[in-house]
């Protein structure tokens, strides 16, 4: 499971990491080219919106992964550990289900995408190729979730996620 891990934050990083990198060099690029040379460059808009779709949801995956997903915890935080465990077993189990169902319903919008042969008005790139990054997010993060359940069942403290310990971050002396 380790290796699955590893393998799969990876892959995130990397497309998430040049994926960012790449929108900023686009739009620093077309700046440039408007300011200097009087036009912009039409295919920055396009390619920036398809790199904002990868960021979008490769990017759950990561932060589900990191444990750094929206979580809200009023009844949570008031059981005891035994039962933050189910609590967190049941949680991640029913959001790795949620996760797959939408990946399917993602799937099936790709093939109506698909079907219409929609394409993207300036570099007449199929949209369903673009648009598999999203069951993609969708499945990475439902191993994820899955991989948060196993850590659950396997081990005897209470994990937020494959990596991270629930745990609260302590106060700095002089911190407000």
């Amino acid at each position: 499971m380790n290796k699955l891990f590893a393998i799969i934050q990876r892959i995130e990083a990397f497309l998430l990491a040049w994926s960012i990198i790449s929108i900023a060099a686009l739009s620093i690029g077309n700046v440039v080219c408007r300011a200097l040379f009087g036009f912009s460059l039409a295919f920055v808009g396009e390619v920036s919106q398809f790199l904002i779709i990868v960021v979008t949801f490769i990017g759950l995956s990561y932060a589900a992964s990191q444990g750094r997903h929206i979580r809200m915890t009023a009844l949570y935080d008031q059981l005891n550990p035994r039962w933050r465990k189910i609590m967190m077993v049941i949680i991640n189990s029913l959001t790795a289900l949620l996760m797959l169902l939408l990946a399917g319903y993602a799937f099936e919008y790709i093939n109506t995408v698909r079907f219409l042969d929609t394409i993207s008005p300036v570099l007449q790139v199929p949209l369903y190729l673009i648009y598999l990054f999203v069951p993609l997010g969708f499945i990475l993060s439902a191993i994820q979730y899955g991989l948060t359940v196993f850590r659950n069942l396997t081990a005897p403290d209470v994990y937020i996620s494959y990596s991270q310990k629930d745990e609260y971050e302590t106060t700095v002396v002089g911190e407000v």
